[in-house]
């Protein structure tokens, strides 16, 4: 039995076939090609976005500020759940309301319940509590030992005979 293979078959395309030296030539050419189209696609990626970025951040500074003014004090009507309008106003006033509703010392029994500002006067609270309970203890504990120490020499001296002066 013989076995025949005809490499020029497998190497044919359909402009004829080609040696295995231009073979070779071929894919090295668009292995190169590629990955320096690949390096050079990415590099452009990066600087676009480089770019794109910093036009971005500087548009974004110079229109912000007049922006969020803007939006600040546009006026609108705002709807409840069932249609009923509201009286106009501005997000502006809302965000008073909002924070002025919410600066009420509300203490509760559930700290989920409290609001923020309860919570920090609580917390501001218990820090000058807790200092003023201690600055009281060393207070007392010092006159407690100087006044403890003073009755023990008193009785000492007593039962030992020694006049103090």
């Amino acid at each position: 039995m013989k076995i025949e293979i005809d490499l020029n078959n497998i190497f044919a395309d359909e402009n004829g076939a080609e040696t295995l030296e231009e073979s070779v030539r071929r894919q090295v050419v668009d292995r190169l090609s590629g990955d320096m189209r690949k390096r050079l696609f990415d590099r452009i990626d990066g600087e676009v976005a480089r770019v794109m970025n910093e036009q971005i951040a500087e548009v974004m500074s110079e229109k912000m500020p007049e922006l969020i003014d803007d939006i600040m004090n546009a006026t609108y009507t705002p709807v409840s759940n069932y249609g009923s309008k509201g009286a106009p106003t501005t997000f502006r006033e809302e965000m008073v309301k909002a924070i002025a509703a919410n600066l009420v010392y509300k203490p509760s029994n559930y700290a989920s319940e409290e609001n923020a500002f309860t919570r920090a006067v609580k917390s501001v609270l218990d820090a000058k509590t807790k200092a003023i309970q201690e600055a009281i203890v060393n207070q007392v504990d010092g006159q407690f030992k100087k006044d403890a120490i003073t009755f023990a020499v008193k009785k000492l001296s007593e039962r030992l005979g020694i006049k103090t002066l």
